[in-house]
């Protein structure tokens, strides 16, 4: 009873009461998912000059439980903008928000101010 009552007031007095102790045990939920993820969002401008946005999976006639799926790394979403820019074509103007999961929450690798295709 007594180390069944130390497992849980240990993450309690942490988590409730903010004591920080390395006599209690400490618990995090969820401290290594979504760490190094991507989360990306793409948009085209149409010939009305209008923003509309833009399905990778569609652009690349890929399905999307393939590779495509998951963008991994800063490396992956930059060959993933190589390859729209591409398949859209010379002067074509794709606009990426990305962002990455980091321990501290997300952080924005990428945003739509610019043309990534331009450069």
């Amino acid at each position: 009873m007594a180390i069944a009552g130390f497992m849980i007031t240990g993450p309690a007095a942490e988590q409730v009461f903010r004591v920080q102790s390395p006599w209690l045990r400490s618990w995090t939920m969820f401290s290594a998912i979504g760490v190094g993820v991507v989360d990306a969002s793409f948009e085209i401008r149409g010939p009305d000059g209008a923003l509309v946005p833009l399905d990778r999976f569609e652009m690349f006639g890929a399905p999307r439980n393939g590779r495509l799926k998951w963008i991994q790394n800063r490396e992956d979403l930059a060959s993933v903008i190589k390859r729209l820019c591409t398949v859209a074509g010379q002067g074509a103007d794709i606009r990426v928000r990305a962002r990455l999961g980091t321990r501290g929450g997300w952080q924005a690798i990428h945003t739509d101010a610019e043309n990534a295709c331009a450069g």
